[in-house]
This record gives structure tokens, C-alpha cells and sequence, in this order.
């Protein structure tokens, strides 16, 4: 493969296990920067925004969810999501503990018009 892309370099496994190596820790170089020694993204400007959450009702979402309001603080919440009970859930569990203001709205990216969004989105 390298051999075609280089005709006049050749082919090395030792160049490319290196190149490989370096892409590693170049990415994990980048990732523990951005989370241990880089400065927080300020989220003080957008608070007094409504912060929409997509799929949020369970999994990875929820956990995003849960970790941005608690740590940063933040109070305005619109959810969309495909389940009405599970949502009415969340406005109680995050107006009760956090003292959220939270807006709901019943919609599935993968069934609904996409065209219906602006609507849903005017809401606000």
C-alpha cells in the first residue's frame, strides 16, 4: 500500500510502525491536554441560553446531560427525545435537584419530518 502511494520511498515496516507510534501518543498527547491541563471552555456567556439535549433520555446522553449540570451549572434545559414518560422523569428529577427550568418536546430524528424542527425549535 505505501509502495503505491510512494513509489520512490519504498516500503519499511520500521517508517511505518514509527509513523504509527507517533500518531498514538500524539493523539493520547492531545487528549490528556485537553482534559487534565487546558483551560475549561467558559460556559458563563451561554447560560442564560436554552441548551437543547438530543437523546437524552438514557445512556451516554444522559450522562452529558447530568455531568453539564452539575459541574457547569447549567439551568435551561430543552429535551428532545422519543419517550414522553422518560422525559417527565428527567423534568422532575433535574427541576427537583438542580432547580432546572426544563422543556420537553416528542420527537424521533429517524421517523419524524425534519421539516417539523423549526416548529418544535420555535418553542423556545
Amino acid at each position: 500500500m505505501f509502495k503505491d502511494l510512494f513509489p520512490s520511498l519504498g516500503f519499511c515496516p520500521f517508517h511505518a510502525a514509527l509513523w504509527i507510534f507517533q500518531a498514538y501518543f500524539t493523539v493520547r498527547f492531545i487528549n490528556v491536554w485537553g482534559h487534565f491541563i487546558g483551560k475549561p471552555l467558559n460556559l458563563e456567556p451561554y447560560k442564560q441560553h436554552w441548551t437543547v439535549f438530543t437523546g437524552c433520555t438514557d445512556g451516554i446522553g444522559y450522562a452529558y446531560l447530568e455531568e453539564l449540570v452539575s459541574t457547569r451549572n447549567i439551568k435551561k434545559l430543552y429535551l428532545i427525545g422519543r419517550n414522553a414518560a422518560k422525559l417527565d422523569l428527567l423534568i422532575k428529577y433535574f427541576e427537583g435537584k438542580y432547580g432546572c427550568q426544563v422543556k420537553t418536546a416528542i420527537f424521533d430524528f429517524e421517523k419524524d419530518n425534519l421539516e417539523d424542527l423549526p416548529l418544535i425549535y420555535s418553542l423556545l
